[in-house]
């Protein structure tokens, strides 16, 4: 599809700008791995309340885990937001020890809600080295070639790439095609102030704890040196650098701009190579830990190709030519989540609709609902369905070559006390396989249960639930085992991941949660709800952890994506001293309180005089995450270039759509 253009008007600016992220137009930091767990947790606490299922999303890791179950957020009679909580789920006895509070506000069409992520007697401080580490990087005839945008996501020093923005303009980076076929990176912008358009390039890792960074050194080099084209030619461009100490700013020095560094003075439709003296360095930048080059657009609306960034110990030291990748087969399989099985069951021309939008759609597995009751009398109870009509549909779908798997899922059943339930809901499945014909058979049972929507998961009793949860997975393989049932589980991306604080956020016995799921379970599905592939916040880079585990272990690894509505958010942190708007803690009964949140400039009568004061504010497009305001070609185009980079691993079994309805209102846009 090539690099995508950026429409015009407010609503295109709103999907994809970030706003209060940087200083001076440089924003690098874990945000960017944050904006993963907020809506994700939006997504399952609608899925919670509104079967069949609904949903919202939340974001990366951290402590951020939407507590939504019995905890509603309203407005007050002043207009405020409210939400209330116990304390004693984070460990506190009394409203005084609380010293930080990271929570969301979902911008829905209904209005505002607020959600708790985080709540600490301080913001945790991370460690930083006391002199920062530089490396010279291997040399060959005198060039390092840092990136030829062939070998994945990542450059030659681990270094990840991605969009800054502030709105009103519009951003997008990622790895394409030029228009001469030249794989190359791709930055389509629309500059419009009072904001800012560009991109950074890492020259680090920056998933690796401060303290284990290691920066560049090019004391060696004379030059850095990149090819260069635009789409319509005199596109305008600034050069940017950050060191260690501008990097932890959150900002950078300029070089100079682009038509400078070019023989024709100028970008044109045909590639130049552009060549950076490495004496045009601010002085205030040091030369042994380079940290990022940043490219910042300067007017309008433009789309330019970057190619073969190299440092060099001369100029026209020749750069080496890039090995082209192998060509892969697409997978076979494509999944997709069902939750309205009970508007489906008895209507024959919906089933036959469904069975044909998987033949156009290419799907081949559907992770398919239960629309259960539990039966209840003196002695036990029953998990009972329509097993006729469930009989009929399953027969359908089959006969055109597609695998069901029986879906359910609640995050209270993560609890040893609902452990029963799951466990005869799985029984009921084998029973209803032993009374029908092979055809009318579930293939597989499927739990999306997330207990990290609970109320108690980020607080004091994680560890406990957790060991509960993976107790629940071993005691359900068991099960499926026996019957030949195929077991799998979906799972948010961060499971295996640091928060920003560089804390690991699920783990057990010092080992990742998601590795802990992988031992037990036939495959994972992984809700890597992103909508750009490449960059240091894509597909790819949420899911390579996984996908190398499972390849260890035999697993398979579906990729979720998301064609639903979600609504915006805006991420804020509250500690104590000043800030544009407070978060007031009303003490209740016991260690109950009721939070009010006062945007700026509104006026308070909250009775209590506790309060934190916001201290950073982070806005999350929804855009960023679904493709629900996108076409079906950009969903193709996402999966083909995440694919790519999927192939090699043995475990990626295919990509699953969440879900059904969604997907169909956005296949029937076209492409």
């Amino acid at each position: 599809m090539g690099c995508p253009s950026l429409a015009t008007g407010a609503k295109e600016s709103k999907r994809i700008g970030v706003e209060d992220l940087s200083v001076d137009g440089v924003y690098y930091g874990l945000e960017f791995l944050k904006m993963g767990v907020f809506f994700l947790g939006m997504k399952k606490s609608m899925i919670f309340f509104n079967k069949p299922r609904n949903l919202v999303f939340s974001l990366f890791f951290l402590f951020f885990f939407p507590f939504l179950v019995g905890n509603p957020s309203n407005l007050d009679e002043k207009g405020s937001l409210t939400y209330k909580m116990d304390l004693a789920d984070w460990g506190f006895k009394d409203a005084s020890e609380v010293g930080y509070l990271s929570v969301g506000i979902y911008h829905k069409d209904s209005g505002d809600e607020l959600v708790v992520y985080d709540v600490r007697r301080k913001k945790p401080v991370i460690e930083l080295p006391a002199e920062p580490k530089g490396r010279i990087p291997p040399i060959q005839k005198r060039v390092f070639l840092l990136d030829d945008f062939h070998q994945g996501n990542t450059n030659r020093l681990g270094g990840y790439f991605s969009s800054i923005i502030r709105a009103p303009s519009e951003s997008h980076v990622t790895i394409d095609k030029a228009p001469d076929g030249r794989q190359s990176l791709c930055f389509a912008y629309n500059q419009k102030s009072p904001g800012f358009a560009g991109f950074w390039i890492h020259l680090f890792d920056f998933k690796l704890p401060p303290i284990e960074r290691t920066f560049l050194d090019v004391t060696p080099f004379q030059y850095i040196t990149f090819d260069i084209r635009g789409e319509e030619g005199g596109e305008r461009l600034k050069l940017q650098v950050a060191d260690y100490v501008w990097e932890r700013k959150e900002d950078s020095l300029t070089i100079g701009n682009m038509g400078q560094f070019l023989p024709s003075g100028n970008i044109q439709k045909k590639w130049q190579r552009a060549w950076v003296p490495l004496t045009k360095l601010p002085v205030r930048i040091k030369r042994e830990e380079l940290a990022n080059l940043v490219f910042l657009a300067q007017s309008g609306r433009g789309k330019v190709y970057i190619g073969d960034v190299a440092l060099t110990e001369a100029k026209d030291a020749p750069i080496p030519r890039p090995v082209e990748k192998k060509t892969y087969e697409p997978s076979p399989h494509r999944g997709m989540w069902l939750w309205n099985t009970k508007d489906l069951l008895g209507h024959d021309a919906e089933q036959i609709k469904l069975a044909d939008f998987c033949g156009q759609s290419g799907i081949t597995e559907i992770f398919l609902q239960l629309p259960y009751e539990v039966m209840e009398n003196d002695e036990n109870k029953e998990i009972v369905w329509d097993r006729s009509r469930m009989a009929l549909l399953l027969s359908r779908l089959h006969n055109k070559g597609i695998k069901v798997h029986a879906l359910d899922g609640d995050p209270r059943f993560a609890l040893r006390h609902w452990h029963w339930h799951v466990l005869a809901t799985i029984q009921a499945v084998i029973h209803y396989n032993k009374t029908v014909q092979p055809n009318e058979r579930f293939d597989g049972i499927r739990y999306d249960n997330e207990p990290y929507i609970l109320p108690e998961f980020s607080g004091v009793q994680k560890e406990s639930i957790i060991e509960q949860y993976l107790e629940l997975l071993s005691l359900s393989k068991e099960v499926t085992e026996s019957a030949g049932l195929e077991f799998g589980v979906d799972i948010p991306f961060w499971f295996d991941q640091k928060n920003e604080f560089f804390e690991p956020i699920a783990e057990i016995n010092s080992r990742p949660l998601t590795e802990c799921i992988l031992d037990i379970v036939d495959n994972i599905g992984i809700m890597d709800y992103r909508t750009s592939a490449y960059g240091a916040d894509g597909v790819i880079a949420h899911a390579l952890g996984e996908l190398r585990y499972a390849s260890e272990t035999g697993k398979k690894v579906f990729i979720g994506l998301e064609t639903t509505a979600l609504p915006d958010e805006t991420i804020l942190e509250f500690e104590l001293g000043q800030g544009p708007s407070r978060m007031y803690i009303e003490k209740l009964k016991g260690t109950k309180v009721l939070l009010h949140w006062i945007p700026e400039d509104t006026d308070s009568d909250v009775k209590s005089d506790l309060y934190l004061s916001q201290q950073k504010k982070t806005f999350v497009p929804a855009g960023k995450l679904t493709f629900a305001d996108r076409s079906i070609g950009e969903l193709i185009d996402i999966m083909e270039k995440a694919e790519s980079e999927f192939q090699e691993y043995p475990s990626f079994y295919g990509f699953a759509i969440h879900y059904y309805q969604s997907f169909q209102k956005l296949f029937k846009k076209g492409r």
